[in-house]
């Protein structure tokens, strides 16, 4: 039996006028990723559409993966955890609110992907059967990020009334939630 096909997405012809520079620097990353300029350009505007213009209202900023592991491994483990619940108990909810206009279980749980997906805060993998879902988090910013990672999480979801089963090494963090 074939594997069941997954519908494309809609696409719209739409032209539009672009600075000469970053025309050419669009072309010229798309030939380093092997992908043609409409493909890198539809990725870079989805980008914006499903995190950035959210992320931007919420003063999100952009560091380095090894300043962010630098800054990781300097801060005391209960000042993780501090912030981690004061983040987790706020921020998620205001980028949802932002995004989609309610914080439940779907809205957080995009909101988890996005911060993969777009972020890169964690590489991100799901699975699911017929009592719980299953959310993996593996990273390469040591203990100090797992633990940040459980205690927003936590956080985000208990302001739905959610409470994930979590376990969590110093590279990963995997949450199950009834399903």
């Amino acid at each position: 039996m074939p594997a069941p096909r997954i519908p494309r997405a809609k696409t719209a012809a739409k032209s539009f006028r672009l600075d000469e520079a970053a025309l050419v620097a669009v072309e010229r990353e798309a030939v380093s990723q092997n992908v043609t300029p409409n493909t890198l350009v539809n990725q870079l505007l989805k980008q914006f559409a499903e995190f950035d213009r959210f992320a931007r209202r919420i003063n999100t900023i952009k560091l380095t993966s090894s300043i962010f592991r630098d800054l990781l491994a300097t801060t005391n483990t209960d000042g993780v955890i501090g912030v981690a619940k004061t983040a987790g108990s706020s921020i998620p909810q205001a980028f949802v609110a932002a995004k989609s206009g309610k914080a439940d279980i779907v809205s957080l749980m995009d909101h988890v992907r996005s911060l993969a997906t777009y972020a890169h805060l964690y590489e991100y993998s799901e699975s699911v059967d017929s009592r719980s879902f299953v959310a993996t988090l593996i990273h390469d910013f040591g203990l100090n990020w797992s633990i940040f990672l459980v205690h927003y999480f936590t956080a985000m979801f208990e302001q739905i009334g959610v409470s994930p089963d979590v376990e969590m090494s110093d590279r990963s963090v995997i949450f199950t939630l009834p399903q």
